[in-house]
């Protein structure tokens, strides 16, 4: 059993995410299940990378389990020039690359420098928001409510799912967690 510790690091270099630095930053689009083991064999080739982890407590056969997990699926963050590019595609581990648009690399490294900023200080209650607007038809993907479509809703801060009956005009809301839902 894998234990928190043989996790790799969420950044390394962690100077690699200082406004000083002239690395530029990619997302890699990695195959399924391997930002982990792509990050390891980044980190034992010096390369750069940013795989920014939140911890999830899971239950299976009674047990309960904590582990990191990419908060990202499937992405993960590198440094450098075209040789490490080059490097993470020689992996087998990675589908694509995808850099930001010309004059974007800055932002990049700036959204990057506040993500590893708000898991340092706030790794408990970091949690992943798709972009769900207001008046959006949405399905619930998994959990005991998996299948069941929507309307999203603002009520005061939160956002919720509308459930009606659209004959009778009448309807309920429930909060659900927004890394449950998908825009429809």
């Amino acid at each position: 059993m894998i234990r928190l510790e043989d996790n790799p690091p969420v950044v390394s270099p962690a100077s690699a995410l200082e406004a000083g630095s002239d690395l530029l930053w990619t997302a890699v689009y990695c195959k399924p299940r391997q930002e982990k083991a792509l990050a390891w064999e980044l980190h034992q080739r010096n390369i750069p990378y940013f795989l920014p982890m939140v911890l999830r407590e899971t239950s299976s056969g009674g047990r309960r389990r904590r582990n990191l997990y990419p908060l990202f699926p499937s992405y993960l963050f590198i440094a450098g020039g075209e040789a490490e590019r080059l490097g993470v595609l020689k992996t087998n581990r990675a589908v694509n690359l995808i850099r930001p648009p010309q004059g974007g690399e800055e932002v990049l490294r700036r959204e990057l420098t506040a993500l590893a900023a708000a898991l340092q200080s706030f790794p408990d209650s970091l949690e992943l928001q798709p972009r769900l607007q207001a008046g959006v038809a949405a399905r619930i993907r998994s959990g005991p409510m998996a299948g069941v479509e929507g309307v999203v809703l603002h009520v005061g801060a939160r956002r919720k799912l509308w459930l009606g009956i659209s004959c009778l005009g009448v309807g309920a809301t429930v909060e659900i967690p927004a890394d449950l839902v998908e825009p429809l």
